[in-house]
């Protein structure tokens, strides 16, 4: 009996535990277990999108209370429970890339050289024929033919430029053998991802000078005959990979990208044979014209290379250059606003623009051309022509790195090696033999000076280094051509380089 009177006091003290079990289990209903790993439940208004890879972005709030509904402190805390922080955000995009990067636009550079007149080893031994047609020449240094070749196609891969352009006189004389060891050599920069455009020069097709030169003999030699056989020989540098080809000639449009195009103009007469002076003929004229104004119409610039000159560019040599319908072009050129032609030919660095009449202004529109200088006479250099991000261009010459070339391939040749020096001298000795043979009955140290007052301005006329008619006038060596042979052409010659070449020709912008 005295046991019931605790039974009240028992059942109390039941109830109130048990009160406090549905506290604890209702706590755990409500409450994260955080041993299991589960989330609290969030607010909807609170939830930010996550991204791809993986990181959580919030967006921007649309009113005062979104901005205040942001998570707490403890639910962006990174404790190992949570699964969004299994990951660090870059271990999650670094899972989720693709490897492919996304390539940025590069404006196109275009690596520009005329004039190779290349001459092979296997049509030549360096024998004394070799040497008499050297001498007879304007200057090329034929018996290192093949090293300015290597260094030309060794900077064109190392630069990686938009595409190497050739603009015509390729080889020597348009020898097979030298088209074939050409295109050889040109297959090195193809392979290497570089385009390669090619267009014929009049020295390349149907040339009958075309000749070899063993040990004392001048001999004829096998030559291309047609514009067919070029193409069979050069259809991978250019042709094949062009949009569209002229049926009339060896022309065709390539595009460098959706916005630029180049040109490449065979400005060449061979059907009978290689005349020296160059023309367009109606049929080519048609069918660019058609993509002149395609081009207009898109926003598509469009930059036109060939061999022959578009503007009279030379008091020294007048004729034979520039195009026979030079005039024509100009006109077609000019009514779609191409900015530039890019030529050689002339044997000489020029750049000039076209003026349609007297007293017009210098920033009016007029095309320019730019005439490259021959990479196979010193100082061996070629054009680099650079779109800018902003929409223009510019124009530099460089000159090949013959002696690092040289080095490289640990040569012996001390010419080679300090071709810097050599080739300018080398040049300049060829035409101051030329000169000095007309010169008769005066002391040989007379000769000296004169002839090389010649062969410095020669030099510097064809590379497109500045002259100066004052200085020039005022040496004793001028005063001597004067005075010994007034009316000879190498002092009518002189003047007329002077007036050609009265500054720096080596770079352009627009």
């Amino acid at each position: 009996m005295r046991f019931k009177k605790y039974i009240p006091l028992l059942i109390y003290l039941l109830l109130i535990i048990g009160c406090f079990l549905i506290v604890r289990l209702t706590e755990r209903l409500v409450e994260p277990d955080k041993e299991q790993g589960e989330e609290p439940p969030v607010s909807s208004e609170a939830v930010t999108p996550e991204s791809e890879s993986g990181w959580q972005e919030t967006p921007e709030p649309s009113s005062a209370v979104e901005s205040e509904a942001e998570p707490s402190p403890e639910s962006s805390s990174k404790e190992p429970g949570y699964p969004f922080y299994e990951k660090e955000w870059w271990e999650e995009e670094e899972e989720t890339d693709t490897g492919e990067e996304e390539e940025l636009y590069r404006v196109p550079v275009l690596m520009l050289a005329s004039d190779l007149h290349y001459i092979s080893r296997k049509t030549h031994d360096g024998g004394s024929a070799f040497w008499e047609m050297v001498a007879q020449d304007d200057g090329k240094i034929s018996e290192y033919s093949d090293i300015l070749i290597d260094t030309l196609v060794e900077e064109a891969i190392t630069d990686k430029p938009s595409a190497l352009i050739l603009t015509g006189d390729i080889t020597l004389n348009g020898e097979r053998e030298n088209h074939l060891g050409l295109a050889e050599k040109l297959h090195q920069v193809t392979e290497e991802g570089v385009p390669v455009l090619v267009i014929p020069g009049n020295h390349d097709i149907k040339n009958r000078n075309a000749a070899t030169y063993f040990g004392n003999q001048r001999e004829s030699a096998e030559y291309l005959e047609t514009a067919e056989d070029f193409f069979a020989i050069y259809h991978e540098f250019g042709y094949d990979q062009a949009f569209s080809r002229d049926e009339a000639s060896l022309s065709y449009f390539y595009a460098l990208d959706d916005t630029h195009w180049i040109l490449m103009l065979d400005t060449c007469q061979y059907e009978d044979y290689n005349h020296v002076n160059g023309r367009l003929k109606p049929e080519t004229m048609e069918w660019l014209e058609g993509y002149l104004k395609q081009a207009r119409e898109q926003g598509i610039t469009v930059v036109s290379a060939g061999h022959h000159n578009l503007l009279s560019e030379s008091r020294l040599y007048t004729t034979e250059c520039t195009m026979e319908n030079h005039d024509d072009i100009v006109q077609l050129f000019e009514k779609y606003e191409i900015p530039l032609y890019i030529s050689g030919h002339l044997h000489a660095q020029r750049i000039k623009k076209h003026k349609s009449e007297p007293g017009v202004a210098e920033d009016a529109y007029g095309i320019q051309e730019i005439v490259l200088s021959p990479y196979s006479i010193p100082p061996c250099q070629y054009g680099r022509l650079e779109w800018q991000a902003e929409g223009g261009m510019r124009f530099e010459t460089v000159q090949a790195d013959i002696e690092r070339f040289a080095s490289q391939r640990e040569s012996k040749d001390e010419k080679l090696l300090q071709f810097k020096e050599y080739g300018p001298k080398y040049m300049k000795a060829i035409v101051e033999e030329q000169a000095r043979k007309t010169l008769r009955a005066i002391p040989e140290e007379l000769k000296d000076e004169m002839v090389e007052l010649y062969g410095q301005l020669y030099y510097d006329y064809c590379a497109g280094n500045a002259m100066s008619w004052d200085k020039v006038s005022a040496t004793r060596a001028y005063r001597l051509w004067e005075k010994i042979d007034p009316d000879s052409r190498y002092v009518k010659d002189m003047g007329q380089m002077i007036e050609d070449v009265k500054q720096d020709l080596h770079d352009w912008s627009r």
